[in-house]
């Protein structure tokens, strides 16, 4: 159990008394294991710009590592093989519909294995889901976008053709064709795809502690990364402000963690509060307590994270770092965070806090999706909407962490 569902799941005493009320904790609780991660409040923005910081390249439906390296290898091989422009699209699902078989017959774990699901159904590609992040890390050389990529197969040849005659004296990759950072080409074995797995080696590990330090040397990651090099183990840590090394993260580092820390913590009680609303508009009377007695211990305990917290700290950190983030948006959090401190432990009652998770709520759904406006909407609500923690993508940079540091490790082992 997190740290953050503990105070939601103390308030269940009150229903212990029989065995039916024994269930129904037990179900509630259920709801707040749910990973329900939708933006309720619009907030998403700020929270990417502090992840962007911390953990550049990384994204919460990324899974394992070394697929950023299985993207430029496969995608190297059909540039190579000539395909064209035409067929590039269709040959580049097989390649990766091939790469999965091979990681489900070689792997045990097929945890992160994007696809050991729904297989030939799957919709999203491990491209399309690392194609940003192999750009942050300086991996993929190729500016556009991956449909473009699709589509520029016959310039990229034509590149390539006119390098090999020397016509084209330029040093840029791209004009050449060359789409992908040559060291992570050298590092493809002879044999790929057949016998993939996800172990990362030596040198793969250290070609991806090179890019973390020439792309973002003032990243978290990076930092981390360097740190850890010569453990024996890696720490483990829930939130990323309770990592052991905490202390002596870099002072930028370390604030910009209090920010985030803060935000998560504010945050959190305009999303226990839209849930007491929908609660109480449903008349579903065990949620309503449940709610009820979650905020106020909200309001007496993790609450008090924000009371002596000067916002403009927080947008000097946060704006013009690649994510929009509205006049409205600000609005939304400077009047939330007031009332917070306005209202201390009656925030459950005022008149004011919740109007202002209604008028938020509304105003980015508008009629037809908000579930205080919309009966429809409202039944698809499932009990717990938005309470997921803000983990700033520590999640997957702990992944990336473990398994690039298991690789490392390998070269001595």
């Amino acid at each position: 159990m997190t740290t953050s569902t503990a105070p939601l799941l103390a308030s269940l005493s009150w229903l212990d008394h029989d065995a039916v009320a024994a269930e129904r904790s037990m179900r509630l609780m259920a709801l707040f294991e749910e990973k329900e991660a939708r933006d309720e409040l619009g907030v998403g923005g700020i929270r990417d710009a502090i992840s962007d910081q911390l953990f550049p390249g990384t994204s919460t439906i990324q899974t394992r590592l070394r697929y950023f390296l299985f993207i430029p290898w496969l995608f190297e091989k059909l540039d190579a093989r000539a395909v064209t422009s035409a067929k590039y699209a269709g040959a580049a699902r097989n390649a990766e519909a091939e790469l999965l078989e091979e990681l489900l017959a070689h792997e045990q774990d097929v945890g992160g294995i994007i696809g050991s699901r729904a297989r030939g159904h799957l919709k999203r590609m491990p491209s399309s889901v690392y194609w940003s992040g192999l750009e942050a890390w300086g991996i993929r050389d190729y500016a556009g976008s991956l449909q473009q990529y699709l589509q520029d197969a016959d310039e990229r040849r034509a590149g390539l053709q006119s390098a090999r005659r020397g016509t084209d004296s330029a040093d840029d990759h791209e004009a050449h064709g060359k789409a992908w950072r040559s060291e992570a080409i050298q590092l493809r074995p002879v044999s790929f795809p057949q016998g993939a797995d996800m172990a990362i080696t030596p040198d793969e590990a250290a070609f991806l502690l090179e890019r973390w330090r020439a792309c973002h040397p003032d990243s978290l990651l990076t930092w981390l990364a360097l740190e850890l090099q010569d453990s024996l183990s890696l720490p483990h840590a829930e939130r990323i402000w309770e990592h052991e090394c905490a202390s002596r993260f870099p002072r930028a580092i370390g604030e910009l963690i209090v920010q985030a820390q803060r935000l998560d913590a504010l945050v959190r009680g305009a999303a226990l509060l839209y849930n007491l609303q929908l609660a109480e508009m449903d008349k579903r009377d065990a949620l309503e307590k449940l709610y009820s007695d979650a905020l106020d211990n909200w309001a007496e305990g993790e609450s008090t994270l924000t009371h002596g917290w000067d916002l403009a700290d927080l947008w000097d950190r946060v704006e013009d770092k690649g994510h929009g983030i509205t006049p409205k948006t600000k609005a939304f959090v400077e009047a939330w965070l007031q009332e917070v401190k306005a209202s201390r432990k009656s925030i459950r009652t005022s008149r004011r806090a919740r109007e202002l998770v209604y008028a938020r709520e509304t105003n980015l759904k508008g009629a037809s999706s908000s579930r205080f406006l919309n009966a429809s909407a409202r039944k698809q609500w499932g009990g717990a909407a938005g309470l997921a923690p803000m983990s700033f993508r520590w999640p997957t940079a702990d992944i990336y962490l473990r398994e690039w540091h298991a690789g490392l490790r390998r070269e001595n082992g």
